[in-house]
């Protein structure tokens, strides 16, 4: 997937590659009082925000950089994270897309309840997650049962851990993951890992519901019309 061409598409149609855009490292403030090991507050990934005209763009990566410039130089020099978080701001900013910032406080833990809320309506009997979100892992697991959730990840620390009751295998196994799951959960963090298109694909030769969440797949999901769940993004 060609993310500057995304961009320059995006601006080319719309007069904007000589507006300036900032990316920043930014500040989710989420509440550990109760679930300490989000990938965030760890340290593992941060958060970029890019800010285009008073509107906003998350993507989390694990190698982030900076920027500020005009969106045709962040075409040219941008990486993966930057492009996709822009891409997120100028779609918010054109109005084609919501919820592109990361929420705060417990609203990670209140998402998990109105998850498993529509997860209950949708009857699966095996959930897979792919992507270590500890408040929907512990959320899931508590409704769903140890013996119908499969996690992955590609982060070693939590790959052979079990985590609120669920096993965490590598994410070299998506495969059986997708094929021994009903409905599949993905962070929209695979957009800026690369393993996005693996992991579509996967579930399209599965023939399996696939359900992207969170903030750094908002504008791609709009683009390739996927279904993404992010209740209290802003």
């Amino acid at each position: 997937m060609d993310f500057r061409e995304i961009l320059k598409e995006l601006a080319e149609k719309n007069n904007l590659l000589n507006e300036e855009i900032e990316i920043k490292i930014a500040d989710t403030k989420l509440d550990i009082s109760k679930i300490r090991d989000y990938p965030l507050m760890s340290g593992k990934e941060v958060l970029l925000r890019a800010n285009f005209k008073g509107c906003y763009g998350d993507a989390f990566t694990d190698k982030p950089k900076e920027f500020v410039g005009t969106i045709e130089e962040l075409i040219k020099n941008g990486n993966r994270a930057e492009l996709i978080a822009a891409i997120n701001a100028v779609m918010r900013y054109l109005n084609f897309v919501d919820k592109t910032v990361h929420c705060t406080g417990d609203e990670p833990e209140k998402c998990a309840k109105e998850l498993v809320k529509y997860l209950k309506e949708l009857k699966p009997k095996k959930i897979g997650i792919i992507g270590f979100q500890p408040a929907f892992v512990k959320e899931i697991v508590n409704n769903f049962g140890t013996e119908n959730v499969i996690v992955s990840d590609l982060n070693p620390e939590n790959i052979g851990k079990i985590k609120y009751g669920a096993k965490i295998i590598h994410g070299k196994y998506n495969e059986d993951l997708i094929k021994n799951s009903d409905v599949i959960l993905a962070t929209g963090s695979t957009i800026v890992n690369g393993t996005f298109e693996d992991i579509f694909n996967l579930a399209k030769k599965y023939n399996k519901k696939i359900i992207f969440y969170g903030t750094s797949i908002a504008g791609l999901a709009k683009l390739l019309n996927l279904e993404r769940f992010c209740i209290y993004g802003r």
